[in-house]
Order: C-alpha cells, then sequence, then structure tokens
C-alpha cells in the first residue's frame, strides 16, 4: 500500500531535478544605454535625475565605480563587448566600420551553451550577418524619429512573456539597447535648467543648460524602459534565475567625453544584479572594462575562457572571491570617418592605482567633432565659443577640448575632471609610456597605422587606397566627388592567383583572378577579358557616368563594355583595396594574393 505514495513521490523528485536542470544556466538580461556618463546617474551622486530603477538595480546587486569603454564611439565600443576584442583586434576601430571578417562573438558563444541571444533595439556593428542575433523591437532600433525610441509597440516585454511561456526551459540571453540618451535628446518637460547643478567640465551657458535638461530628461526615459524590463522579468518568475547588466557604451555627447578618451568620454555604469549569487547593495572598485562582457557572460553560462579574447571574466568579483580585477585597462579612439580632415586618434591605459596616461598622435590638428560641426538638437557649442572670448574657465574648456597635447597624464584619485596634465612633472609618466608600448605591441599596432587611419589619402581629383585598406562613404564630400569618368590605376603583380583589387562602394567588384581581369557589377553579373600571358602590369579601367567600361592592362585594352549609367556614383558602404570589407568570400573575390601597388582612383581625366 506504500507503492502509490512512493511512485508519487519518485515523480516529484524527477520533476524537481529536471527543473533544477532546466534552469541551471541564469538567464543573461543586458541593458544598454546609449551615450550615459556614470555620473548622470542616481547611485552614482547624480541629485538631478530620477533614476528610480537604476537605483533600485544597484540597491540589489553590485554597482562598479570603475568601469569603462574601450572606445568613446559607437560602433568600436559595440564591437569590443560583443566581441571580446580590442578595436584593432576584431577590426572596427573607426565608427560605423565592419569587424573582421567571421570574427567570433557573444551570439555564437552563447549558442554553444544552449543559450537563445536575442537582441531588441540598436545593433550598431556590422556586418551584422556575423553576429547570429535574433532581433526584436526593429523600430525602436532605429536612429529616427525619436518617438519610436522606447520600444511604444512593447515587443521586449512581450518577447519576454512568450519565451517563458513557450521556451521556458531554454536559458536566454536578451540585450535590451534604446537609442537614448543619444542625441537628438528628447524635448525638456521636467527640469529647470537654471536649477541644475552643471558637471564642472561644461561651460556655463544658458544654452548648455538647456542642453543638460535634454539629456536628463532622455536619461529619465532610459530609466523608465529599465524598469519596464525588470518588472516583467519580475513577473515571468524570473528575478531568481537572472542576471540582470546595466551599463551605456560610452559617456555623453558633450565636449571631452563621447568621443574623447578623457574619462567623462570613458567611465560608464555598470550595475549587475543577480539574487542569492551578488550580494545586495555592494559596491566595487575593481578596474573592468566592457572588452570583459563576452568573456564574463560566457563564464556566467557555463562556458570555458577563451584564450584569444582580449577581456576577462569578472564573475569572481561578482561573487566575492575576488576585489581586484585588472591592473590596468586599455581604450582608444579613432574618430569618425566624417571627420578625415581632422583626423586625431588617441590611444590610452588606466591602471588600478588610478593614473590615466593618454597619448595623442596627431596633436597639431584641432578634434572636431558632430559636438561642433553637425549637431542634431540643443546646439550650444557657439555660445562655448563666445564665452571662451571673455572667460577664462570657458577658454580653458574650449581648448581642453578642441587642442589635445602630445602626451596626457592624470592622477584620478585627485583630479577626476581631469584638469591638470601631470605630464610634465614627471609622475609616472615613465613608467605609463612604456605600459601602453607594451600593450600596443601585444596587440600588434604600430604607430604608422596608427597614424593613417582608415582613411583615403586625398589629393587634387584623386585618391589613393593602401593595399588591405578601406574607405567609408562618410569620408566623402559627396557634392565636390561627382565623376564624370571615373579611372581606376593600380600596378598589379600576382594576378596568375590574384582576387579582388577594389569594391566601389557594391557598385562594382574590380578583380584580377587566374589570369583574367574583369568586373563584378551590383547584379552579378560579370563580365571579364580572355586569359592573359602577362602576371603582372599597370591596370587602367575608365568608367563614364554614361556607363562606357573600358579596361587596359599592360597598355593593351583588354575589355570593353556597355554598363549601367552612375556607377561611379557614392553610395552608403566602403571603397576598398585588395578586399571586400567585413567578408570572406572565394574565388575571384577572394583576398588579392599578389601585390597591389598605388590604387587610385581619379575622376574627370
Amino acid at each position: 500500500m506504500f507503492y502509490p505514495r512512493l511512485k508519487t513521490l519518485l515523480i516529484c523528485l524527477l520533476l524537481k531535478a529536471s527543473s533544477v536542470l532546466a534552469q541551471s544556466k541564469p538567464n543573461i538580461v543586458l541593458f544598454i544605454c546609449d551615450d550615459l556618463n556614470q555620473q548622470d546617474v542616481g547611485c552614482y551622486g547624480n541629485v538631478d535625475v530620477r533614476t528610480p530603477h537604476m537605483n533600485a538595480l544597484a540597491s540589489e546587486g553590485m554597482r562598479f565605480n570603475r568601469a569603462y569603454a574601450a572606445s568613446p564611439i559607437c560602433t568600436p565600443s559595440r564591437s569590443v563587448m560583443f566581441t571580446g576584442m580590442y578595436p584593432f583586434h576584431n577590426g572596427a576601430q573607426m565608427n560605423h566600420f565592419t569587424v573582421k571578417p567571421n570574427t567570433p562573438n557573444l551570439p555564437q558563444y552563447l549558442h554553444e551553451l544552449g543559450y537563445r541571444v536575442v537582441i531588441s533595439g540598436k545593433t550598431d556593428v556590422f556586418p551584422l550577418h556575423n553576429f547570429p542575433f535574433e532581433r526584436i523591437g526593429e523600430e525602436f532600433g532605429q536612429y529616427a524619429p525619436i518617438e519610436t525610441r522606447l520600444d511604444r509597440k512593447k515587443e521586449t516585454v512581450h518577447m519576454i512573456e512568450s519565451h517563458f511561456k513557450e521556451k521556458g526551459q531554454q536559458p536566454i540571453c536578451l540585450i535590451v539597447a534604446p537609442w537614448v540618451p543619444h542625441v537628438p535628446w528628447f524635448p525638456n518637460r521636467r527640469f529647470d535648467p537654471d536649477k541644475l547643478k552643471l558637471p564642472d567640465y561644461l561651460v556655463d551657458t544658458k544654452a548648455t543648460r538647456n542642453a543638460l535638461a535634454s539629456y536628463y530628461q532622455s536619461i529619465e526615459a532610459a530609466d523608465s524602459l529599465l524598469g519596464e524590463v525588470m518588472v516583467a522579468i519580475d513577473k515571468a518568475g524570473q528575478k531568481k534565475n537572472t542576471v540582470m547588466l546595466f551599463i551605456s557604451d560610452q559617456g555623453a555627447q558633450f565636449p571631452s567625453a563621447k568621443w574623447s578618451v578623457y574619462d567623462q568620454g570613458l567611465r560608464v555604469p555598470l550595475i549587475v544584479r543577480w539574487p542569492g549569487m551578488v550580494k545586495a547593495g555592494e559596491v566595487s572598485d575593481a578596474l573592468v572594462s566592457l572588452v570583459d562582457l563576452t568573456p564574463t557572460m560566457v563564464d556566467l553560462g557555463g562556458g570555458k575562457a577563451i584564450d584569444s579574447l582580449d577581456g576577462e571574466s569578472f564573475k569572481n568579483v561578482l561573487l566575492g572571491k575576488k576585489n581586484a580585477h585588472h591592473a590596468y585597462i586599455f581604450a582608444e579612439t579613432s574618430m569618425e570617418p566624417h571627420f578625415w580632415y581632422n583626423y586625431t586618434p588617441a590611444r590610452t591605459v588606466i591602471t588600478a592605482e588610478g593614473f590615466h596616461y593618454i597619448r595623442n598622435y596627431h596633436p597639431g590638428v584641432q578634434f572636431i567633432t558632430h559636438i561642433d560641426k553637425v549637431e542634431r538638437n540643443a546646439y550650444y557649442f557657439d555660445t562655448w565659443v563666445a564665452a571662451a572670448k571673455t572667460n577664462a574657465k570657458a577658454k580653458f574648456l574650449l581648448d581642453r577640448y578642441s587642442y589635445h597635447p602630445p602626451e596626457e597624464v592624470y592622477d584620478l584619485n585627485n583630479d577626476r575632471d581631469e584638469f591638470e596634465n601631470l605630464v610634465d612633472t614627471g609622475m609616472r609618466t615613465s613608467a605609463l609610456r612604456d605600459l601602453l608600448d607594451k600593450e600596443l605591441k601585444r596587440q600588434g599596432e604600430t604607430e604608422e597605422m596608427i597614424l593613417s587611419g582608415t582613411l583615403p589619402v586625398f589629393f587634387d581629383r584623386s585618391y589613393t587606397i593602401k593595399q588591405y585598406g578601406s574607405a567609408a562613404d562618410l569620408s566623402f564630400n559627396k557634392k565636390l566627388w561627382t565623376p564624370e569618368v571615373l579611372v581606376v590605376t593600380a600596378y598589379l603583380g600576382g594576378i596568375d592567383k590574384g582576387g579582388v583589387v577594389c569594391d566601389y562602394f557594391g557598385n562594382f567588384k574590380l578583380y584580377a583572378y587566374e589570369g583574367r581581369i574583369g568586373v563584378v557589377m551590383g547584379d552579378g553579373t560579370d563580365l571579364h577579358s580572355e586569359v592573359l600571358t602577362a602576371k603582372e602590369g599597370q591596370l587602367v579601367c575608365k568608367l563614364s557616368e554614361k556607363g562606357a567600361l573600358e579596361i587596359q592592362f599592360d597598355n593593351n585594352v583588354i575589355l570593353t563594355a556597355q554598363v549601367k549609367e552612375n556607377l561611379m556614383k557614392i553610395k552608403g558602404g566602403y571603397v576598398t583595396c585588395g578586399k571586400v570589407q567585413g567578408e570572406e568570400l572565394g574565388g575571384k573575390l577572394q583576398t588579392f594574393e599578389g601585390a597591389i601597388t598605388d590604387l587610385r582612383f581619379t575622376m574627370n581625366e
């Protein structure tokens, strides 16, 4: 008579064991704010902004005081987050650029561990097909209009609800990435600009205060969306089995913050809640970087350490097993392709002791960004310029933003605003200089590489691209670059193997492969020569706006054809030399095996 009761007990134990096994891997939710300074969150000390959900997350988890982005620019920073590799290693150093072909990444790693990996909202990594996210929320993942930026369709919340009803046995990694508080900021509705406590790194003008109020309004909107996600996780009964991480990708779009490698551009909020595993209300001074996100999330999911990554898991810091993490972290800015004419790269290291060393590679060039050239709303920069004429502090802050010395050293323990450059005092300068040199050598990036960057070299009516280099369409003034005739020239060696010579913004791809020279048009049409006897020679490709194509090689015309009109016009994408940007293709479009010397694009000659 005890058998039925024993059978029932065994069934219950088996069901419980099955449930435990199903939940052995925690769910992971990563909420990424866009362009948010650490100091502008309530739990980090801001008294003006209301961020109740960010604050609640901190009170229930661990708040990191010394978390840094690896780049103060959207695409490079997010590429670092999702690959665990610094920009030079993953390839996305300049904004809007792709990672290297077939770069391993977070969704791939987590898929191998059995996770469903979903991104809701902004992606901003390229090429997107290289990152096998399941995508939702594409409407609020768009830059404009700003009215869609807060997931008005509630796709994120609905996905959370449906996942745990329909796929509850599968752990999920959900990345929520709204475009807030990225500019354009929401109109100010709540703040009195005159009563705001203005950060010391900003020039105190009426326009600056109005801009700050709009920025704060957008932060509060981001906090509201975070609250919706937290509530949805709670309602699904998954709070205890979910690691929730809150970060931003870099600092706010104010001078000497976003785009720069000053502390305001790199220091970001990082809050982690994991009930029962991370002690509530903890504050950590461990030095961590967003390059650590991928290895940490892999570690949380039960994966092994990946030796090829630059980042390291800080899981043991979360669990209270360690108090420290890195001895130093690295960051860089390679700027925006819009501003090829003021390319001002910088490389930097920050140490656990609190010293910050910055090396500026073109110190004689004015630092220019969207802030002073193409800002979309709440424009305030002209008031800085005006104030600097009569106000000493305004002039100091404006000059600090616009002109960078070759080297800078700051003691973050005593000068968080980084107003006193200690490079000439000798305080740690030599050791910090050596530390950066050591890190750059480890990564394999040379000074020559940094000085040239991913940019064309412009001449009067032409530009050149070095072999295996590329340039984005954003580097070109399309009003000026309107050729009636485009001439592409280069000296080619090794065309018996060869591959792609250039990809011209996806309009056509010029190749030299297995002795043939030809072009693949945007629609896939392949036009090519007969097999040539010469393995090297001068290439001249002429294309008119009417579509007349002529290719010469080794002083002989080898191909003529009539193709589509206006193929020389620049459109979104890249112009390359010896490769297809972000792709590893085969056959005639393989990465060029041979030498391409002096690839030049000339108009109207």
